[in-house]
């Protein structure tokens, strides 16, 4: 009970002290800038622009959105010559009111200097809720004045004034709450194009595009990051083995070297994502459902991974069998890429399945295995007729055996990626995004 009451009086007496602090700031600046100020003011709210711009500015200097409307409110009780009027009046306050959201856009773009992509989508979103109030409400303001005087107390302008000014914020930020609250889809589409997620930009250094080490406390954050980071990676060997598929189908190695280095950078991906995982687990943030679907996450990254390097193995087999004087046969090359063609179905039917939990495309891999299977037999029996006949090298022999072996385990990966569907183990779970677009 103690510590309830030391809560309560903790946050009661530092809400006093702020505004106490805010009253003596506008106070002391009054008496500083004296007649002068009231001069300025009469100046920049004779012209709205002019008063959105001071809004603005006063607001990202003071970094503080209520420290400006004390100020403003102070400012607005002043007298006119007349000694009943406001010197500014509300019409004049409220330019500066739209200029004060502004201003606190500066605010949310300081703090998300350094932060995750979606902290800075965060304060992007911010900024155009506020910057298209301000500029909504600019064509509106004498109306608007007029409205918040009907439904305000009554009394002298210098004596209301401060409450219009505050009742004024108030509509201000509900209405466009209102406006912007079954429009949040095209707010998210607008930060989404401004700050694109980049999916399959190849990052040549093996970095992650979306994890964020400072997330790990976030539990649900870090392991959406994570979750993106694993479909960045998925996309990554997809380039691979479409790498791949062309060297073979060109009958040409020139390729094999930037094969074997988007390998490693994979690889490096793979070792920078457990690491941030195993993080989350020795921080002890996840609740028992987030440790399960993340253990599912790490078994679908082992066999992304995996996949990558296959690839590397079936394109440095098939090095040696594309060398000018020790070839592999146009019909070899044409059943590699058969196979490649079936493994490449295989892979992203069952990405597609983890992504969207649709099992239909899960329960054919286990059929298309068998069809590996079928062609590995196949392909190995038309080997060796090709040998007999002389139309293939029997020093290929090797390297053809180790492709087909490399793709039957390819194969086998996708049957676990598949298995993991199966189980339900769903990136939906991680990214709500998934699930809406599959509403879509």
């Amino acid at each position: 009970m103690n510590e309830i009451l030391q809560t309560v009086f903790g946050l009661l007496g530092g809400l006093a002290i702020f505004i106490f602090g805010m009253n003596m700031m506008s106070e002391s600046l009054q008496k500083a800038a004296g007649e002068k100020m009231k001069k300025i003011l009469g100046i920049l709210t004779i012209n709205p622009v002019m008063g959105v711009l001071a809004g603005a500015l006063t607001t990202a200097v003071l970094q503080s959105s209520s420290a400006t409307i004390a100020v403003l409110q102070n400012f607005a009780s002043q007298a006119g010559p007349d000694g009943v009027t406001s010197i500014m009046g509300l019409a004049g306050a409220i330019p500066v009111l739209l200029g004060d959201n502004i201003g606190t856009t500066i605010t949310a773009l300081i703090a998300c200097i350094g932060q995750s992509k979606d902290a800075k989508r965060t304060a992007l979103a911010h900024c155009t809720f506020n910057i298209s109030g301000a500029l909504l409400f600019i064509w509106f303001t004498k109306p608007y004045a007029q409205f918040i005087t009907m439904v305000s107390t009554k009394g002298p302008e210098v004596e209301v004034i401060a409450r219009q000014i505050a009742n004024a914020h108030t509509v201000f930020n509900i209405t466009m709450t209102l406006i912007w609250l079954p429009l949040i889809w095209l707010l998210v589409k607008i930060v989404t194009r401004i700050i694109p997620d980049g999916k399959t930009i190849i990052a040549a250094s093996g970095e992650p595009l979306f994890l964020d080490d400072k997330m790990i406390g976030q539990p649900a954050a870090a392991l959406e990051m994570a979750a993106r980071e694993v479909l960045h990676c998925s996309d990554l060997v997809c380039e691979l083995l479409d790498k791949v598929k062309t060297a073979v189908g060109e009958r040409e190695n020139r390729n094999i070297e930037e094969i074997n280095e988007d390998g490693n950078n994979i690889r490096k991906l793979y070792n920078r994502i457990m690491e941030y995982l195993a993080n989350m687990f020795s921080a002890g943030v996840l609740t028992e459902e987030q440790a399960s679907q993340t253990a599912g996450l790490m078994y679908i990254l082992r066999d992304v991974d995996r996949m990558g390097m296959l690839c590397t193995e079936a394109a440095e087999s098939v090095k040696g069998g594309l060398e000018k004087k020790n070839k592999f046969s146009k019909d070899a090359t044409k059943d590699i890429t058969e196979s490649l063609d079936v493994i490449e179905d295989m892979y992203k039917e069952a990405m597609t399945a983890i992504r969207t939990g649709e099992l239909e495309n899960a329960r054919k891999i286990t059929k298309k295995k068998e069809k590996v299977l079928d062609l590995d037999i196949n392909m190995r029996k038309n080997h060796v007729k090709r040998v007999n006949k002389g139309k293939c090298r029997a020093e290929l022999t090797s390297a053809f055996t180790t492709v087909l072996h490399s793709i039957d385990r390819m194969g086998s990966s996708c049957a676990n990626i598949a298995d993991a569907a199966l189980s339900d183990v769903n990136f939906g779970y991680f990214i709500q995004e998934e699930n809406e677009k599959d509403e879509e």
